[in-house]
């Protein structure tokens, strides 16, 4: 997968030519114009509608009010401790707005700024699908949209997916398949595992984690789960694992084998890098579980000094 594509849907544009603020800068539709724009706008504005935030792009969702109760109870359904599940249920059931078949169509404040609404200077488009479902756009990010050129992943988000390779020639599997040697005295892999915003003070380069890169990983399942699999060799390294969610130390966990468990030394930064990196790719559950391992262990079973326990503590800020 070599681009992101927003999943368009078929439909029609109209313009909309009535909208205006009100005294609460709240933007205000007038369903007779909509309804005259088409057949299926009209069975539309005749209903009880839930007007709601797009999570596909800076839009505003109209449904029917039956169709928003199928919607409704698929996202109550999600998965609690999905990223990705969280966001949908946020964005979706955070704005929704009832309105019965009498109302103008007049969206909260929220969903007026969701479409960057500014009086008579922003024009309207509303698209249809169905006799059950629109979306209000906003001139300039529809035709943003529609005009720009589908961005390119980065080499970052292709290592990690498994379709390129790092700044030497290495795949993500190819990594994984080094032996614990390797992993303690090479240096310049961790930062493709596990990115963060900042550059390395040691090698220009390893990439840096983008909002770009973090919008493919909110996103993409796939992203999340290869990423876990590096987690997981490196917890490995570590003499632990996750077992059940929890991270928990493997049959032989000490001092001198697992040299993390010292008072100082690169892994602790590593450790750190690890945590902050899973929290900022939107894997803040996997992020305390490793962080409250290592702490736990670091402290019952080695020596760590209290300035790594301290950038541990830390990396979930």
């Amino acid at each position: 997968m070599a681009k992101r594509k927003l999943p368009w849907k078929v439909g029609c544009a109209y313009p909309i030519t009535s909208a205006y603020l009100d005294n609460e800068q709240e933007l205000v539709l007038d369903r007779h114009e909509l309804a005259e724009m088409s057949p299926e706008l009209a069975e539309l504005m005749a209903c009880r509608l839930v007007v709601t935030a797009s999570p596909e792009g800076p839009a505003v969702c109209v449904y029917e009010r039956n169709r928003w109760h199928v919607l409704e109870e698929q996202l109550m359904a999600l998965p609690n401790m999905d990223p990705e599940a969280r966001w949908l249920q946020r964005v979706m059931l955070g704005h929704q707005c009832w309105l019965d078949e009498q109302e103008a169509v007049k969206l909260s404040s929220p969903l007026t700024t969701v479409l960057r609404y500014e009086n008579q200077v922003t024009k309207l488009w509303i698209l249809y699908f169905d006799s059950e479902c629109a979306e209000i756009w906003s001139d300039d990010q529809l035709l943003d949209m529609a005009g720009k050129p589908e961005p390119e992943d980065s080499e970052l988000i292709r290592f990690i997916r498994g379709e390129g390779a790092d700044h030497r020639g290495r795949t993500l599997q190819d990594v994984l398949a080094m032996d614990d040697f390797w992993l303690e005295h090479t240096h310049d892999y961790i930062q493709w595992l596990f990115p963060i915003p900042e550059p390395s003070k040691f090698n220009n380069q390893v990439p840096v984690l983008t909002s770009e890169d973090r919008a493919c990983f909110r996103t993409e399942k796939i992203l999340r789960a290869q990423q876990q699999k590096a987690l997981d060799r490196m917890l490995a390294f570590y003499g632990l694992e996750r077992r059940e969610e929890r991270v928990v130390p493997m049959p032989g966990l000490n001092m001198k084998s697992h040299i993390w468990l010292k008072p100082a030394g690169h892994n602790h930064l590593r450790i750190t890098r690890i945590i902050r990196s899973l929290q900022y790719c939107y894997q803040p559950e996997v992020a305390m579980e490793v962080q409250s391992a290592v702490i736990a262990l670091g402290k019952s079973l080695g020596q760590v000094s209290e300035k790594s326990i301290g950038y541990w503590q830390s990396a979930t800020d």
